[in-house]
């Protein structure tokens, strides 16, 4: 699976990733793709956080959009961090790709942001029954 050399890769690198941003965009998917690899209340992108330099900032983002989807249409942008500053680098990059930031809360919500990745696959192989489309926001006033 190609999650599991996500932090090998940040491991690898070290020090050269002191004071940068680093995204997350892995899904931790098991064998049959219902469900997390990994069965603590963890996500890849923290467990980035624990190797990578103290000054990295770490993000979970873009992992539950269909590369086709990104490559055609212009959908919400999940992310989640811990850094102000940074959330605020990672929210504009993402708008200047012209796809609109939501941000979740802080690292502890990537968790949550991978079992919207397995939401979205189980529901490209059934109840949508294809990959075209994205999770989004809509917001209603009253």
């Amino acid at each position: 699976m190609l999650y599991a050399g996500v932090v090998s890769a940040v491991a690898e690198y070290g020090d050269a990733l002191a004071g940068k941003i680093i995204v997350d965009i892995s899904n931790p998917f098991n064998a049959t793709f219902d469900g997390l690899a990994h069965s603590e209340p963890t996500s890849i992108a923290e467990e980035v956080a624990k190797i990578a330099p103290a000054s990295a900032m770490v993000f979970k983002a873009f992992n539950t959009i269909f590369r086709s989807v990104l490559e055609e249409g212009r959908p919400d942008v999940f992310f989640a961090g811990d850094n102000p500053q940074a959330k605020e680098d990672v929210a504009a990059f993402i708008e200047s790709l012209g796809l609109r930031p939501l941000d979740v809360g802080g690292l502890k919500m990537a968790h949550w942001l991978e079992g919207a990745g397995v939401l979205t696959v189980g529901l490209a192989g059934n109840g949508v029954g294809h990959g075209n489309f994205a999770l989004g926001v809509n917001e209603f006033t009253g």
